[in-house]
């Protein structure tokens, strides 16, 4: 069985590290040849970014173009499917927020689709599915 445990503390994780800045911790849980797609409600895939190096221009030109803006992703409703020893797909809502001159709103909700497999002894993301439900 997978470890569900560590799976569920690395998708909150990166909720924070985006959040803090701590960039660099998608680096360390991201599949080198990992992939995210995202598609918003409406407009159907907006994106399909494959392998690290682009995967990381696409997260640290988001955290620039945000500005002085305080994400704040929550993340629940986690489940499993899929679980082998090897392999899980983590399931869960997003609640985005942000925080601009000191006025809070919401800013999207959505799901997460993370598909985790062990490789060299470590969980690592090989694709991110994010479907929002409204653009941000």
């Amino acid at each position: 069985m997978a470890d569900k445990q560590a799976v569920a503390e690395i998708v909150a994780k990166m909720g924070w590290a985006y959040d803090e800045n701590h960039l660099n911790y998608f680096e360390e849980v991201f599949a080198e040849n990992g992939r995210f797609s995202m598609s918003i409600a409406g407009q159907g895939q907006v994106g399909d970014f494959n392998g690290l190096a682009t995967i990381m221009g696409l997260y640290r030109g988001a955290k620039e173009a945000q500005g002085h803006q305080q994400r704040r992703h929550v993340v629940t409703n986690l489940f499993f499917t899929d679980e082998t020893d090897s392999a899980v797909t983590a399931n869960s809502y997003l609640t985005l927020f942000a925080n601009e001159n000191g006025a809070m709103k919401l800013t999207s909700t959505g799901l997460y689709t993370d598909r985790f497999e062990k490789i060299a002894g470590a969980w690592r993301l090989v694709h991110r599915d994010l479907k929002l439900d409204a653009p941000y």
